[in-house]
């Protein structure tokens, strides 16, 4: 089995550092909430309230 480069055995990296796990080249996507503008109280002709990401 060794010869044919299949492993023996397993461990794990729980509670391990792991080298180059804090690199990585995706960019993560705030999620957008949106906006009631029309039946507010006080109108809809106003100001919007600001933006808010989570």
């Amino acid at each position: 089995m060794k010869k044919l480069g299949i492993p023996l055995g397993f461990d794990s990296t729980k509670g391990k550092p792991v080298a180059g796990a804090d690199v990585s080249g995706m960019q993560a996507v705030t999620k957008r909430q949106p906006r009631q503008y029309m039946n507010r109280r006080g109108g809809f002709n106003r100001p919007l309230p600001a933006e808010r990401n989570r």
